[in-house]
Parts: structure tokens; sequence; C-alpha cells
């Protein structure tokens, strides 16, 4: 039995190596005659500089999935918590607006999925965007922690179990009291 199994592994990986070996004449039918520049390589930029200041925002108004206040695409308008500086200077002041895109909105699903508002793109007054790195997330309440147990527990009794499928997550919200931390790196090009 096992001189069968060793003579049928043999005849099975050996064809994969000799495989293996073998060229790919599509490939090299199509790269032939051609040539690629090299993409360009930033020497002069220190990739380890991680030197970051934090801003912290909140929205004017409030942003809901549930009244309908949120759509793709939307700006929405924010302002700055407290003064931020770098070296000494000002560089977002207390009260600064600040504009913000709506990139995505995830609707609820089944089983307790909730609704998802993000927000990406933020505009400064004085602040390279390129030095920005922000995104920001806010889900509704999910229901799924729960409503996995119960289905599995109901599943016995045939109908029931499925029945929860039909239970969806719930609206998301960015409230004037939730704070936005955005991230503002000064020797970023």
């Amino acid at each position: 039995m096992n001189k069968l199994l060793i003579i049928l592994f043999t005849l099975i990986i050996f064809p994969l190596n000799a495989s293996a070996i073998e060229k790919d004449f599509l490939v090299d039918e199509f790269l032939a005659d051609r040539n690629f520049d090299k993409p360009e390589t930033y020497t002069d930029y220190d990739f380890s500089d991680t030197e970051r200041i934090p801003i912290y925002l909140r929205v004017v108004t409030d942003i809901s999935t549930k009244d309908g206040s949120a759509q793709e695409g939307q700006i929405v308008n924010l302002k700055a918590l407290k003064n931020v500086y770098h070296n000494d200077k000002l560089i977002v002041k207390r009260g600064e607006p600040v504009a913000a895109e709506i990139k995505l909105i995830v609707e609820s699903g089944m089983n307790g999925i909730p609704y998802y508002i993000y927000l990406d793109d933020f505009k400064f007054q004085n602040l390279k965007s390129s030095r920005i790195l922000a995104s920001y997330q806010k889900s509704g309440c999910n229901r799924t922690y729960w409503v996995l147990p119960l289905k599995w527990a109901l599943t016995p009794l045939p109908p029931t179990g499925s029945l929860t499928n039909f239970i969806k997550g719930g609206h998301a919200k960015i409230s004037t009291n939730d704070t936005i931390t955005v991230y503002y790196y000064p020797n970023w090009k």
C-alpha cells in the first residue's frame, strides 16, 4: 500500500515540477521589443519621518442616515476645537472652518449589520491636503452580536431562526459631540 502511494505521489508531483521549468511563450511574446522605464525613486525624502500633529474637529450640525441628512458626495462643515501649533507657529486656529466630504454610506443589512458613514478629503484653509492623513468612520448600532446567537438558538424551530434575518442594524449618526481626529504631517512633501 505504501509503495502505491509513493508511486502516485511521484506521478503527480513530478509533472508539476517539470511544467514549472517551461517558459511562458505568451509572456515572452507580449514583452518582446518593449522597453520599460524604471519608476521614479524619491531619494531625498525620509520615509521614516513619522512626526504628526493631531487636529481635533467637530461637525457643525448633526449628520444622520436616519433622517436623510447624509448623502454621498455631500460636503460637511466642521470646526477646529483647539489651536494647533507647529514650531511655535499657529497652523490651525480654534473655530477655523474645515470642509470634508462624505465619501461613502454603507446601508444597513440583514442580521443586524449597521449603517456606516465615511468622511474623507478634509480641506483646511492654510494646510496642504497632501500633508493631511485623515479618514473618519462612524457606524450605527451593531445588532449582530445578539441576532446571530438568537438565530442559532431558534434554528431547531423550523421557520423562526430564519426570521431573524430580517433584523437590520442601527442608523449611523455623527453628532456635534463626536470628536474627529485628523493628523497633519508637517514634513511630508
